[in-house]
């Protein structure tokens, strides 16, 4: 196949089939709920606070910050695979045609998100007395301007420099971003206009220097499984994905956790689901992501009835998916050639998994002290986390083992 508008039009179905297959399994009931009772207590605390800002607040500098620094990172989406390191060579001349729908797609699949932060910005802009309503209008306008420069500067960076030094060129573009931001929010539309022609001089600048070079295949193609390895590692949290291996690290720091290697019957499975929890970077830090996020939620969230089903929501979430990760694995284990009790790994998982779900428990309550004081209530958002986690490990059905 010579056309390479079909190559890509083929890897964009497979791309989105892929997702699909896996978000389905990720944007749930139980996840909406969980964004409803989040965007509403963030939305109302939002409003109530903005009733108390005052006009001195750097609000430009803070929108300007968060935008544009969201606007800098336009990391190419290629659908690159191993094979095409080969089997492009002789369409390379044709290239083009390719990477123009790639950067387009870069473009417009990572547009919304700068659009999204501006619109939660809009209210605080507003409440402090920052820009007008054209000014708005044209700060729409700009976002897009340096969203396309900045997807093709930063393809330009690393099709020169294969991925070395990506991080200078996002400072560079970071302060560009920042500043034509501010400025145009602060009504300095002279200075505005020198750094936007700085913009566009810098994005010139790459795209010279890129052209007669050949393009790197190696790092194109490893970003692209960076970025596809990153996607099916947070669908794994919600589901299985079969061709996705978690990483293992040691974790020294957690050392004093594991005891001692006791290797009698009853202790055994033990210690080896304590070590296998602590040193599988998907379960451990599912487990961690999920404590952090009751913690903040505890520590932010006013209303102790929403902090209630939000953390008892993410105590049912990171139970169940303990329980499912530490049953999970291979169909022959090592452990399966020694005498141990048909039901001492499922002893040993729900043990594991009631100590940490004990432990999230108590960091949630020492957080939530901080915010609603030394009363009655932070004890029972733990109560909650620890009745639900309790009520997850005796309902969740055990997988079959062969």
């Amino acid at each position: 196949m010579n056309n390479l508008r079909e190559i890509w039009g083929q890897r964009f179905i497979y791309y989105v089939t892929e997702l699909q297959k896996y978000m389905k399994y990720v944007f749930t009931g139980h996840l909406a709920i969980v964004f409803i009772f989040t965007i509403g207590a963030g939305g109302y605390a939002y409003s109530e606070w903005l009733k108390t800002v005052s006009g001195e607040f750097p609000a430009a500098l803070l929108t300007a910050i968060v935008v544009g620094g969201m606007v800098v990172f336009s990391q190419p989406v290629t659908l690159l695979k191993r094979a095409d390191a080969v089997y492009f060579l002789p369409l390379e001349k044709k290239l083009e045609q390719y990477l123009k729908r790639a950067r387009n797609w870069t473009l417009f699949s990572q547009l919304p998100v700068p659009y999204i932060l501006l619109i939660v910005a809009l209210p605080l802009l507003s409440a402090t007395g920052t820009g007008s309503k054209n000014i708005y209008i044209v700060l729409v306008i700009i976002l897009f301007f340096l969203k396309w420069l900045f997807v093709e500067t930063e393809f330009n960076v690393r099709y020169v420099q294969d991925g070395q030094g990506i991080w200078k060129d996002r400072l560079i573009r970071f302060l560009l971003a920042t500043t034509m931001i501010y400025t145009l929010l602060s009504e300095h539309y002279l200075l505005l206009l020198i750094i936007a022609i700085g913009s566009v001089l810098y994005g010139m600048f790459w795209r010279q220097k890129r052209k007669g070079m050949p393009f790197p295949y190696e790092h194109f193609i490893a970003l692209e499984q960076n970025r596809m390895l990153r996607i099916y590692r947070f669908a794994n949290y919600f589901t299985d994905v079969p061709h996705l291996q978690g990483a293992i690290k040691r974790r020294k720091w957690l050392s004093f956790l594991m005891g001692h290697a006791n290797f009698a019957k009853d202790d055994a499975q033990a210690f080896l689901v304590k070590r296998t929890f602590i040193r599988t970077d998907d379960t451990f830090m599912l487990w961690l992501r999920l404590t952090v996020l009751s913690a903040l939620g505890a520590l932010f969230i006013p209303f102790p009835m929403l902090v209630f089903v939000f953390t008892g929501a993410l105590a049912f979430a990171s139970a169940v998916q303990i329980i499912h990760a530490l049953r999970g694995g291979e169909e022959f284990r090592m452990d399966m050639l020694f005498p141990i009790g048909v039901d001492a790994r499922k002893i040993a998982i729900t043990k594991i998994t009631r100590v940490v779900q004990w432990i999230q428990a108590l960091s949630v309550m020492i957080v939530a002290f901080i915010s609603f004081g030394f009363t009655l209530t932070p004890i029972l958002f733990g109560l909650v986390i620890v009745i639900i986690s309790e009520a997850t490990i005796r309902l969740t059905k055990e997988k079959e083992e062969f």
